[in-house]
């Protein structure tokens, strides 16, 4: 009896605490345009609901809900999520393979706004396709133009079971729009159980900063100028005749011979330069050289009797 009632305050002291720390997510961004973003009930806010949503096929058709530990939650309630698969889940309409399932929620919005914010959890399981659309319309009821498509899977792209987190997508659009219609969709292959799930929708609208464009500027090769073509200089001159530039006129010296008047200059003109080349030795130097030597010869042969009789 002791054990049992040990193992009841166990259960009532841990159950809460599991359900809290299951999977607990930060709150979303301030300025969410979406009405109940994690899919919860107006009458019992601990329980599931999809108040402010609208099953496309007709209420309580397709889409139903879900509540359990491993779904995402941002306080103390256990996770709530939108949901179409097989079954009904925690209420709701049932799933079926084979469909195009779409949940939708309209929201009004600041049409002088182009840009557009996006961020949810979801998980699938085999899935063909599912996804998330924005539409956007000048009017609550349409006609709709889809604006942005920021969530898209595959089988191929599949998580798996296991929840995933898009980080917070930006889209500027060309204009904005008095209302948007944020799509949810999802399709199973027929026969099979697991589809997809969502919860914990974001959705807003922000300025888009406005960017300049610099205007584009040409980057081309420059045109080489040959460096060694001056451009010719106009020198002025006395009369009006133009000289060709092609003949040149030697100028020719007076010769040394020439018989100039007395009362002007004699003007002598510079000699060409003459090479520098040693003159040949003249007879009178090599005269002068000769008595050194024949003094020279002298001097060893006294020199050499010297040594020689020395010797003897």
């Amino acid at each position: 009896m002791r054990r049992m009632f040990v193992f009841l305050l166990l259960g009532l002291f841990l159950g809460p605490v599991t359900a809290v720390l299951a999977f607990p997510v930060p709150p979303l961004p301030d300025g969410n345009l979406i009405t109940n973003p994690w899919f919860r009930s107006a009458q019992n806010p601990n329980r599931p609901g999809l108040d402010g949503w609208t099953d496309a096929a007709g209420p309580n058709t397709y889409w139903s809900t879900s509540q359990k530990d491993s779904n995402p939650s941002p306080d103390n309630v256990t996770g709530t999520a939108a949901r179409f698969a097989s079954g009904s889940g925690q209420g709701g309409g049932t799933g079926q393979g084979g469909v195009d399932a779409f949940l939708y929620q309209v929201v009004a919005a600041d049409p002088n706004k182009r840009l557009l914010r996006f961020k949810t959890h979801w998980v699938t399981g085999w899935i063909e396709r599912a996804g998330v659309t924005i539409y956007g319309s000048d009017a609550p009821d349409g006609p709709w133009t889809a604006v942005w498509t920021p969530l898209e899977v595959t089988q191929a792209t599949s998580s798996g079971m296991v929840w995933t987190e898009t980080p917070l997508l930006e889209q500027v659009i060309e204009r904005g729009y008095a209302y948007y219609k944020v799509e949810l969709f999802g399709r199973y292959p027929e026969g099979r159980r697991q589809g997809v799930k969502f919860t914990g929708v974001y959705f807003s609208v922000g300025e888009a900063i406005a960017v300049t464009e610099l205007p584009a500027v040409p980057v081309g090769t420059p045109e080489r100028v040959p460096a060694s073509t001056p451009e010719p200089t106009l020198l002025p001159t006395e009369t009006a005749t133009s000289v060709p530039t092609a003949t040149v006129t030697p100028m020719q010296l007076p010769a040394e011979t020439a018989v100039l008047p007395t009362n002007t200059p004699v003007l002598t003109p510079t000699a060409p330069a003459t090479p520098i080349t040693a003159s040949p030795p003249t007879q009178t130097s090599q005269i002068g050289w000769l008595p050194w030597a024949l003094l020279l010869v002298f001097v060893l042969i006294i020199i050499g009797f010297g040594w020689l009789r020395r010797r003897s």
